[in-house]
């Protein structure tokens, strides 16, 4: 069980440094001029964005061509960090379990 614990804390270490809170969201959109084909048929797009709940609103941040490969790795890594730390969180309440179901431990 240790060495599990200790191979879920290293993966939350290598995540940290990409992670980004949020969802990649495309969005596709009408320019509103009557004569362009986005007017009767395909609109415009996809253009990415950040997306992400903020006390109780939703944020998006626009997100350049560019950096779309950089920020799908950092929301690849935030869900890795959330995966891994809900299976450490429950191997720690699992371990909490254990101890108090054996009494107080002597230092």
């Amino acid at each position: 069980m240790m060495r599990r614990r200790r191979q879920w804390v290293k993966a939350l270490v290598e995540v940290a440094e990409l992670m980004l809170w949020g969802s990649l969201v495309a969005v596709y959109r009408k320019c509103g001029k009557p004569t362009c084909h986005c007017a009767t048929g395909e609109k415009h797009g996809p253009v990415w964005y950040l997306s992400r709940r903020e006390a109780g609103r939703t944020r998006m941040w626009y997100i350049p061509p560019e950096w779309l490969p950089i920020v799908q790795q950092g929301v690849a890594a935030f869900q890795r960090y959330r995966e891994v730390g809900q299976r450490l969180a429950a191997a720690n309440l699992t371990r909490v379990q254990r101890q108090t179901r054996r009494g107080p431990t002597r230092r």
